[in-house]
């Protein structure tokens, strides 16, 4: 192996410096063509070109087109040239960002800000800033997502554009909004109406519905859904995107949800459903699914809460393939682009390329042999240590796997003996009352809720407790519900939260989080145990049907009691890792 590494390395070196021809030759790709034909054409029109390739839903060659004009940004440009070239970001990044490759658009956003802000008048800032905003949002940072919004909203007093400078407004009412600052959500509400275009239908809706928002958080209902039906008639009219009448209809079951009005919030969250269903919009809707399950089994129809939820899985598993999927597909994506890109800059650089070839010549032979031996040394390094790690891993999952098993066995053998136990209980009771002698030596049971309000716990009464709470957490699957707390613990066990909290403390020596994380961890690792039912679910689904609503908490939660990552441990469990012993 190490042989064949180190030959590939040679013969890609030997091969640039002997056959530069050759290799640029083979790099020739299928846009090269539409390369040439744009070296003597304007910027402006090139960027027209561009605009109708993405709207023919030819991305790769607005893309090509784009970085044509990108590349020939110079120091010594004009300014209206710099804005052209600032504008070639912008587009590729709004391509880009109409993919999901949130990455790649930033990226482009990031290289159009430097452009723009060297010019005496940056125009496009704004827009760029506003587009970064957005970006951090989609990843919940959302106090840098205000931040660029605010940036941007600098740049639009300073450099006039009505259109951004409304976007902007927009997007920082409904951002403050679902934050829950209504005071901020209302001032930049106030400021948005007075950009807003009122021909434009969009604009009209966003309108209404960010005022609904901001009422429902005002806990002034009844309007905001007054207004919300109006909303749902108006984006019918107007037949804008079928998404506005959805979130128009995830808002108002929102409504009668603060309200408590069982009959309609059925109703908006089904019209929300079927209508995503009908566009094909369902994954941008997933948390109407889990609204229809807990609405179902709040109602007792468990056999329809369960089908709401086993789609929502479904649908969370497709949505991760998905972008599994999409990111292969935009690795190739990039890649061409990212090719092209490098030929644009080889038409201008292929003159100065032949005067430094010999001298890269030169500099490569005299290291390619400490390159290739240290390359080889760096390779066989990693292997070992990759050998040594491996075998840690599986020690790892082996001893967890085996400490499962053993507690399963134990806890099994330890119910059995407490029923035992219980049974004998009820004999000597029985053998006391027929012989006369039985005292009224009951302690209070752990429905006294009064009696524990106003006394401390004694031992026989802690002792209860402990037992109830261990029957709850072994014999139940309660906690594995993401909304488990202290309180719904306390309430199982017909106490309250300050003695099941000291009892927990006294007993097992541990708090609330620390008590119940090792059992859901464990219940996880017998789900990626048992590959013949959770074998289609994805590392989050099975975080989330444990109880953890944060992937990256359970992620952490599951390193720190098993010592190896939830990756890992499944791994190892498909393939069936035996003891090393």
């Amino acid at each position: 192996m190490m042989r064949t590494h180190t030959r590939l390395i040679f013969t890609l070196l030997f091969s640039f410096i002997f056959f530069p021809n050759e290799v640029y030759a083979t790099d020739w790709t299928q846009y090269s063509d539409l390369v040439c034909e744009m070296q003597d054409v304007s910027s402006k029109q090139i960027l027209d070109l561009a605009s109708q390739r993405a709207a023919e839903k030819k991305d790769i060659e607005a893309i090509v087109l784009c970085s044509v004009v990108a590349s020939r940004f110079r120091d010594d440009m004009n300014a209206e040239e710099r804005n052209l070239c600032t504008l070639a970001h912008l587009k590729a990044g709004d391509i880009y960002n109409a993919q999901s490759n949130y990455s790649a658009a930033l990226s482009e956003y990031i290289e159009g800000v430097k452009i723009s802000e060297s010019c005496s008048k940056p125009i496009y800032a704004a827009r760029l800033y506003n587009k970064i905003g957005n970006i951090y949002c989609i990843f919940l940072d959302y106090e840098k997502g205000i931040s660029y919004y605010l940036k941007a909203y600098d740049f639009c007093r300073d450099y006039p554009d009505r259109d951004t400078e409304h976007y902007i407004l927009v997007n920082l009412t409904g951002i403050y909004t679902f934050l829950k600052k209504n005071t901020e959500a209302k001032k930049y509400y106030r400021m948005a109406e007075k950009t807003k275009n009122p021909a434009d239908p969009v604009d009209v809706f966003m309108s209404g519905y960010t005022l609904s928002l901001i009422q429902i958080y005002d806990n002034n209902v009844p309007p905001a859904i007054a207004r919300l039906k109006q909303l749902v008639e108006y984006a019918s009219e107007k037949k804008i995107e079928p998404k506005y009448l959805c979130f128009a209809y995830q808002e108002i079951y929102n409504a009668y949800n603060w309200i408590n009005q069982p009959d309609s919030i059925l109703k908006y969250l089904r019209l929300c459903d079927e209508t995503a269903r009908q566009h094909n919009i369902q994954h941008t809707f997933t948390e109407t699914l889990k609204s229809l399950s807990a609405f179902y089994e709040k109602e007792g129809d468990i056999a329809t809460a369960n089908m709401y939820k086993t789609r929502y899985l479904e649908i969370k598993d497709s949505i991760y393939n998905m972008r599994e999927f999409d990111i292969v597909e935009n690795t190739l994506f990039t890649y061409e682009v990212n090719k092209t890109t490098r030929e644009i800059a080889d038409l201008r650089m292929r003159e100065q390329e032949g005067i430094q070839t010999i001298r890269v010549q030169r500099v490569i032979m005299s290291t390619v042999g400490i390159v290739a031996v240290l390359t080889a040394l760096f390779l066989f390094i990693v292997w070992r240590q990759k050998k040594k790690l491996n075998r840690s891993y599986t020690d790892l999952y082996t001893v967890n796997r085996d400490f499962i098993d053993t507690q399963e066995q134990l806890m099994a053998r330890l119910r059995k003996d407490r029923e035992t136990l219980k049974e004998k209980e009820r004999e000597i009771a029985e053998m006391k009352e027929e012989l006369g002698k039985a005292r009224d030596t009951s302690t209070d049971t752990l429905k006294d809720a009064p009696k524990y309000q106003t006394s401390n716990l004694t031992d026989a009464q802690r002792q209860k407790l402990a037992e109830a709470i261990q029957n709850i957490m072994e014999n139940t699957l309660e906690f594995c519900d993401c909304d488990f707390s202290l309180d719904t613990l306390a309430e199982l066990v017909g106490s309250n939260r300050v003695y099941v909290s000291q009892v927990i403390n006294d007993t097992f020596h541990k708090n609330f989080n620390n008590y119940i994380n090792p059992y859901r961890i464990h219940l996880a690792c017998a789900r990626f145990t048992d590959t013949a039912t959770y074998k289609n679910f994805t590392m989050k689904a099975i975080a989330e049907s444990v109880g953890f609503k944060s992937y990256t908490s359970f992620v952490n939660v599951f390193r720190k009691v098993t010592g190896i990552t939830p990756f890992l441990y499944q791994k190892m469990a498909s393939q069936g890792i035996k003891s090393s012993d």
